[in-house]
């Protein structure tokens, strides 16, 4: 998709849910927001760029409580948005593309913007 209101940077694939809870900006919608930009964090776009982010890179917090009545937190890192996927093209089976949003986990970007 090419996006002229962007920097030809983020032409390209956009994310997008039909389907939005909430209203952004106003509006009921989320996207398109451009996949590159999840990936690399530039979370200044609008229509939910923050939100898509979290959906893809969030961690699980768990709060345990113990026998004694005292709590303690567990976070796990690298269990939200591992099978990232879509319809392949051309047939029915699945198409992982986790790696257009997000860099293998463990490792830091090397990011020009």
């Amino acid at each position: 998709m090419t996006r002229p209101d962007l920097n030809p940077d983020f032409d390209g694939w956009q994310a997008s849910d039909p389907t939005p809870q909430e209203k952004s900006e106003g509006v009921y919608c989320c996207g398109p927001i451009p996949v590159r930009a999840i990936k690399d964090g530039e979370l200044t776009f609008k229509y939910d760029a923050p939100f898509v982010f979290a959906e893809v890179n969030a961690d699980v917090v768990t709060f345990m409580k113990k026998k004694d009545g005292s709590t303690s937190k567990v976070t796990s890192s690298g269990l939200v948005g591992q099978k990232i996927s879509t319809k392949s093209v051309g047939n029915d089976t699945r198409e992982d593309i986790t790696h257009l949003y997000k860099y293998p986990e463990g490792t830091k970007p090397n990011v020009p913007h």
